[in-house]
């Protein structure tokens, strides 16, 4: 999950995404629960719930309501689940984002007791409901954050499987665990990648994990930056396919995560110096961006965005 600190902008507002969350993020602000009830029970079956909870895990406050709520709703897998995802956010802020050899004692303390809930919690969930995929996704984090190792990570994601048709959230989750920064290696990320590309529909989500991994390979080896390892021909080539298989296919309809999505193609084909490839993930984006990766690369990730827009629109 990536903390966006105070890396909030309009750009990067998750309602200028998907119009449909503003009623949401009311309703969490106004501890509403049969209002957030209402919306998650309003999703289409087996539709990747993931980006939503993320949604009302990133809402200032939200752990009191949802603590609240957990409660007196004591059969409520769902409850459980947005308080475990608000733990997590919760515990990535106390560690910060910078590199492990910058955090405190303290804050690694205080990261390890509130994931360390986030996990008892999202047990809790899944406990009250094994089909609860958004829950599993959410305890990709907690094993990632936990070391509980890369099996464990699997195993977890193939569950989120099992009950969610397109589970885009959760891909995006076990490729940071497969990166060597944490527990996985290069060989580990681009073979997950391509699994996710192979054995998703035509049109998904899932084509933007190649270049995710290519993204994350790149910082992994850079040398007076990312330009050398994306401008590579083999690189670009899967690049492009990966983006004709899922966000530029016929068959792709926008679904929640679409903006990260078509933000990680924008980056690694603006990044390899293929603006031409890079143009039509930025005319579909428009205003809207993610802060990863762009928060990689520069400490004002939307300024970084709209640069580069404005160089591939010439």
């Amino acid at each position: 999950m990536i903390n966006l600190g105070g890396l909030l902008t309009r750009a990067t507002d998750p309602v200028l995404h998907d119009p449909g969350l503003a009623p949401l993020r009311q309703a969490v602000r106004g501890g509403d629960w049969p209002a957030v009830a209402a919306y998650f029970a309003g999703l289409p079956a087996r539709a990747d719930q993931g980006p939503a909870v993320a949604f009302v895990a990133a809402q200032r406050g939200s752990e009191n309501f949802l603590q609240r709520t957990v409660d007196t709703e004591r059969d409520s897998s769902l409850a459980r689940t947005l308080l475990g995802a608000r733990l997590i956010t919760l515990a990535w802020q106390a560690r910060s984002s910078y590199g492990a050899q910058h955090v405190s004692r303290a804050q690694w303390q205080l990261f390890h007791e509130r994931l360390c809930e986030a996990e008892r919690v999202l047990a809790d969930a899944t406990a009250i409901d094994r089909g609860n995929a958004a829950a599993w996704t959410m305890r990709l984090t907690t094993a990632r954050g936990l070391n509980f190792g890369i099996d464990e990570g699997r195993r977890r994601y193939g569950l989120v499987a099992e009950h969610c048709d397109v589970p885009y959230h959760a891909q995006e989750l076990l490729l940071q665990h497969l990166c060597p920064k944490w527990e996985g290696t290069l060989e580990d990320l681009h073979a997950f990648a391509r699994q996710c590309l192979a054995d998703n529909p035509a049109g998904s989500l899932s084509g933007a994990a190649v270049a995710i991994a290519h993204i994350e390979h790149a910082f992994h080896t850079a040398q007076g930056g990312l330009y050398p390892y994306l401008a590579q021909d083999r690189v670009r080539q899967e690049l492009r396919e990966a983006a004709q298989a899922s966000v530029l296919h016929p068959d792709y309809r926008p679904a929640p995560g679409w903006v990260a999505a078509h933000t990680a193609f924008a980056f690694a084909f603006y990044q390899g110096g293929g603006l031409a490839d890079a143009a039509p993930h930025f005319a579909a984006l428009g205003r809207r961006t993610t802060a990863y990766p762009w928060q990689m690369w520069s400490a004002d990730p939307v300024k970084a965005f709209r640069t580069a827009r404005r160089a591939v629109k010439g």
